[in-house]
């Protein structure tokens, strides 16, 4: 009768102690309170009952502590069982840190008319006079450092041309590296706005937004312009080939010169090539003037747009802008293999043929217009051929043939007439070798016929049956549109500027067929779309990130499923897919200009570093011409033997030389694989000058004998900053700066105001609450009591004779 009365009161006390201790730690049983008391309450009961069972075996001593170690070690498991954790909050002080950046470029340095003192002096007197740091000083950590190109901590040695360029994202970006995001507290910056490196503020801010660290602007310059000529910007190409045309434009500024004229020359060394007059029709008034030259030398060439100088100027520095073009004889082996003379085809041969002289062709035309009993020589295609012999009428012969491309472009071929150990060559040739294969899409059976495995994983996306075609369409006429990755990407750069460029491809004419697919591999990029003209911006990231997400793969989806040119990383090598076989479009009314930029920035995109220096055997380039301090050097060698096949030098080596003294020595390693590609990276030359790479190694010295050449060495220039950007434009500018304010939440105010920047950073204590968890059954020490107590009432029960 006595467990009728016992049970039910064990039962409930130890709930109610469970709920009590429940107030005081977490409890995290995998089961509720109650079960486990009731399960304890049982293991009691089995515990008194066993003892009663023991008591005319033992003495009541040792039945009495038989039964205390056995309740002791139940209440110890029990303890593990409901998983106990100390949970509390406690304060911790967290010294937070205000960085001030201050923008020492040299515009900063500029003292602006009526003004006494420099625009830096200016905001670190205003920051003095405010008191705002010592202020800042007395609660949290202020460190001060210097932004130009680059950031230094105050005292730092500056290197050649520091200051010849701002890069305020560089700066703030810095910021953020260097200080734990807890203990960001924002940043005060002192600057006038004039960010002239490609990195975008703007990204950065919204970093400091997110952080709750706002960035507190002393702006400093004036709005007005002073009466200036410069030049802002100059795009050339880093290399073209000899006989080419060269296109050259520049963004010019005329600052307070309004009725005036300009002259403007490209000039090459000394020699003037050509000479513009420009009409200067307002005060404040920005031109592009483009030129067009034909360079009979070979060589490096050192050209640079020059403004004649004008009367009254205030930095007569900034009237020119050296450039550097390597003017090559390499070419680029392509080849490209079509079924029947479609135009794609044609006018895609007329072009690499005749056209652009860069290109050494071979094409393969499987199925050609022939006169009836006509027999066609054996004329396996062949980088090895001489330039001009382009026509032949099979495949490579060889894996080493096709290693040789550097370019493959497969048309419409039907299944049969490239089987699966062809394919199995052209996946190493990209994968291995670093090739560039370009599948052009037919409606018989190009991308959707290919049979074997290998060459269905090179494709980009995924393609409907394998047994049919797509001569009927049902969509309607279409456009090229760029994506937002085409915006960007060199494939799709037809004009300078993003708006100039969507321009220029929306122009083009409609478009009538294209191939559909299913949806995109993993790593494809699609650069170019089919548009109506009524499709809507669909990103955005007003209603907060999952919208934007949805948005977003919403966007993706549209892309994939109106693809006219996906692009993917394949291995080491690239593979793009035209999904129409119509870019032939591209020269209506406007020739071969469109056409030939498209196929040109896709084949120099794909196939490789541009090696400027050496002869058909070995060849040298650096992946630049011209370098900042801030950039490493990366420095590309290629060595082949007459038949063009790769050559591998153990002992293959670089020299960095200036003024005929070497510098150092760097070793460069073979890239495996590869169509004897070898590659080192220099560390950064911090002095500027000329300098020059030469190639030195047993193999290399071998063959540059073979090319009739005594070494092979390759130059480039080291410069403060590639153009006069720092003091082209020289006003305030206050766009920017409220942008960054606004995007992390700060604050913008003039020199006199700094003092109102305080209330960024003193708005809260700088008392940190954190809530630590501390385990309480989770530790040596309690199964080690456990253990102990199990250990003990064994031995105590086997010393009273017990089992």
């Amino acid at each position: 009768m006595k467990i009728l009365f016992r049970f039910p009161i064990v039962f409930f006390l130890l709930w109610g102690l469970l709920h009590g201790i429940g107030k005081v730690v977490r409890l995290a049983p995998d089961w509720p309170a109650w079960a486990v008391a009731l399960g304890a309450a049982l293991a009691v009961e089995a515990v008194i009952g066993l003892y009663r069972y023991e008591a005319g075996a033992v003495t009541s001593k040792r039945g009495r502590w038989l039964v205390a170690l056995r309740l002791v070690a139940l209440a110890v498991l029990v303890w593990i069982l409901v998983e106990p954790v100390w949970v509390r909050e406690v304060k911790r002080d967290r010294q937070k840190e205000v960085v001030v950046v201050l923008d020492d470029s040299a515009s900063m340095h500029l003292k602006d008319d009526g003004e006494e003192a420099t625009r830096l002096e200016i905001g670190e007197a205003a920051l003095e006079k405010s008191g705002i740091l010592a202020k800042l000083g007395e609660s949290m950590k202020v460190r001060t450092v210097r932004a130009a190109r680059s950031v230094h901590d105050t005292g730092e040695a500056e290197t050649e041309g520091w200051n010849d360029a701002t890069d305020l994202a560089a700066a703030l970006g810095t910021v953020l590296e260097q200080v734990p995001p807890d203990d960001l507290g924002g940043v005060i910056m002192v600057s006038d706005g004039r960010h002239n490196r490609p990195g975008h503020v703007e990204d950065v801010a919204r970093r400091f937004g997110i952080l709750d660290a706002p960035v507190g602007i002393v702006a400093a310059g004036s709005t007005e312009p002073p009466r200036d000529a410069a030049v802002l910007d100059v795009k050339a190409p880093e290399a073209i080939h000899l006989g080419d045309r060269m296109r050259v434009t520049a963004t010019l500024k005329f600052d307070g010169y309004k009725g005036k004229e300009a002259k403007v020359r490209l000039m090459r060394g000394e020699e003037r090539i050509e000479e513009r007059v420009i009409q200067i029709p307002q005060d404040r008034h920005r031109e592009e003037v483009r030129f067009t030259t034909v360079p009979e030398e070979g060589g490096v060439g050192g050209f640079r747009i020059e403004i004649a100088a004008l009367d009254g100027e205030r930095f007569p520095d900034n009237n020119d802008w050296a450039f550097e073009t390597s003017i090559t004889d390499a070419r680029t082996n392509v080849l490209i293999v079509e079924s029947t003379p479609r135009w794609e085809f044609r006018y895609l041969r007329n072009l690499f043929y005749g056209r652009d002289k860069s290109v050494h062709l071979q094409y393969v035309l499987l199925h050609p217009d022939r006169i009836d009993g006509q027999d066609d020589a054996e004329i396996p295609a062949s980088a090895s051929r001489p330039f001009g012999e382009a026509q032949a009428t099979r495949l490579p012969v060889s894996e080493e043939e096709w290693r040789k491309f550097d370019v493959i472009i497969l048309g419409d071929v039907a299944p049969d007439a490239i089987d699966a150990g062809t394919w199995d060559v052209i996946s190493k040739c990209v994968t291995e070798r670093a090739a560039l294969l370009v599948m052009i899409a037919g409606p018989r059976f190009m991308p959707h016929g290919i049979g074997p495995e290998a060459g269905r994983n090179l494709v980009p996306v995924e393609t409907f049956e394998e047994h049919r075609n797509f001569y009927v369409s049902t969509e309607e006429p279409f456009r090229f549109s760029l994506t937002s990755e085409g915006r960007s990407h060199p494939v799709t750069q037809q004009a300078t500027g993003e708006t100039a460029n969507d321009s220029v491809w929306a122009g083009f004419p409609d478009v009538r067929w294209r191939q559909p697919v299913k949806s995109l591999k993993e790593g494809a990029e699609v650069l170019l779309t089919a548009s109506d003209g009524n499709e809507q911006q669909v990103v955005s990231g007003d209603e907060g990130l999952n919208a934007a997400l949805d948005a977003l793969a919403r966007r993706r989806e549209h892309e994939a499923a109106a693809a006219l040119l996906v692009t993917r990383q394949t291995g080491k090598g690239k593979v793009a897919l035209l999904l129409t076989d119509r870019t032939w479009r591209l020269r209506e009314g406007a020739g071969d200009i469109y056409h030939h930029r498209f196929w040109g920035n896709l084949v120099r995109w794909g196939a490789g570093p541009i090696l400027r220096a050496g002869g058909n055997r070995v060849r040298l380039g650096t992946d630049q011409l011209t370098y900042t301090a801030d950039d490493r050097i990366k420095v590309t060698a290629r060595l082949r033997d007459t038949g063009l096949s790769p050559v591998k030098d153990e002992d293959l080596k670089v020299e960095l030389v200036r003024e005929g003294e070497v510098i150092s020595s760097t070793p460069l390693a073979y890239v495996e694989e590869s169509n004897g590609l070898h590659e080192t990276e220099l560390p950064r030359i911090a002095k500027a000058g000329r300098y020059e790479v030469r190639l030195r190694g047993t193999q290399a010295d071998r063959l540059s004998a073979e090319d009739g050449n005594q070494g092979v060495s390759a130059g480039f220039r080291v410069v403060g900053s590639r153009g006069p950007v720092e003091l082209a434009e020289t006003t305030l500018n206050r766009g920017l700066l409220d942008t960054v304010a606004d995007l992390s939440g700060g604050k913008v105010v003039a020199a006199d105001q700094a003092g109102e920047l305080s209330g960024l950073f003193l708005k809260e204590s700088n008392e940190r609450h954190e809530v630590r968890e501390t385990s309480l059954w989770d530790s040596g020490w309690v199964l080690g009591l456990l253990a102990m107590l199990l250990g003990t009432e064994w031995v105590i029960r086997r010393g009273g004779g017990l089992p």
